[in-house]
């Protein structure tokens, strides 16, 4: 039976592209940009259905 030599290649860097990494960190910032009013609103102002939810969630545990 014959052996084979495996390996994992170390230099990652070649590997990825700088680039497609920083389109996705601008396509996560722009979603975060189109959601955050929302979010803020939910946080200054939760609707009773929301509490109702934690405290539910809260009695679980």
């Amino acid at each position: 039976m014959r052996m084979t030599k495996t390996f994992t290649p170390t230099n990652l860097k070649n590997l990825s592209k700088p680039e497609a990494f920083d389109q996705q960190n601008q396509d996560d910032q722009k979603f975060y940009d189109g959601i955050k009013q929302q979010l803020d609103k939910l946080y200054r102002e939760p609707s009773a259905e929301t509490i109702a939810k934690i405290l539910s969630y809260a009695k679980k545990r």
